[in-house]
């Protein structure tokens, strides 16, 4: 009797006891984010602006002396689109195009931001596979960064000088010890379309969890109209130009001829 009722009890009390281990192990932490505006409107008057990225730790774990501070990473990348860089060669004394190269797909907009320098926080191998990084970023041409011939490195660098590419270390603070942000400057030549953000965050180098979430950035009003006709009408709005000039051209020498 007592053998038997050992044998059922026995699997109620093994469930118990992996429930009370499952109640004990520390659930993995997961990062949660948000941005402060989900649409951004261009108008006449846009001269760019800063969005903010919030970022909190669900199941922060206290730290302990073995263990390193979180850090986090935040990206933002535009639509994509085909550019072509081209090289100015000089010939006769004058400066001309010489051989261009295109590139299939290059973030309109992209900016990285990190807690402290982002080659720190993680391996190389971790930040390509992640994508982290202007080394970092496939623009749909076959071969690596040396296969480009300085093609690559002169597209990065003209992207930057006009804004659209942004690398900002410490730029990531946090707010106790679960709650952090970051700033980003939208220029005022900001492509239009759906962007896209992901925050990592990472420990001791290893990526722990990581978020993602979208702004929609819109032309409205007059600009809306004539960027829709120049982009998806062309033949239309080339037509259209050409009869505006006319029309000016003929309103002007009336206007002259009159008056003489």
């Amino acid at each position: 009797m007592r053998c038997a009722l050992c044998l059922s009890l026995a699997p109620l009390l093994l469930l118990a006891s992996v429930q009370a281990v499952a109640a004990e192990a520390p659930k993995p932490e997961q990062v949660q984010s948000d941005i402060s505006t989900r649409e951004i409107s261009i108008q006449s008057n846009f001269t760019g602006i800063d969005i903010v990225l919030f970022g909190s730790i669900d199941f922060s774990r206290t730290l302990s002396p073995e263990e390193g501070p979180y850090d986090a990473i935040m990206t933002i990348r535009g639509p994509s689109r085909p550019l072509v860089v081209r090289k100015k060669v000089r010939i006769a004394g004058v400066w001309t195009n010489g051989p261009s190269k295109t590139f299939p797909s290059v973030p309109g907009f992209y900016a990285v931001l990190a807690s402290r320098p982002f080659r720190a926080i993680a391996p190389k191998d971790t930040l390509r596979k992640l994508g982290i990084g202007f080394s970092n970023l496939e623009f749909g041409s076959a071969g690596g960064e040396g296969a480009d011939d300085g093609f690559r490195a002169s597209l990065i660098r003209l992207q930057q000088e006009r804004r659209l590419f942004q690398e900002s270390d410490d730029a990531v603070s946090f707010i106790g010890r679960s709650l952090f942000k970051g700033s980003i400057d939208l220029p005022v030549n900001v492509p239009i379309g759906r962007y896209t953000t992901q925050v990592f965050l990472f420990r001791d180098a290893k990526l722990l969890n990581q978020s993602q979430s979208s702004l929609q950035v819109y032309k409205v009003g007059l600009e809306r109209a004539v960027y829709t006709l120049a982009f998806r009408y062309s033949l239309a709005y080339g037509l259209l130009a050409v009869l505006m000039a006319v029309t000016a051209g003929l309103l002007a020498y009336a206007f002259f001829h009159r008056r003489d």
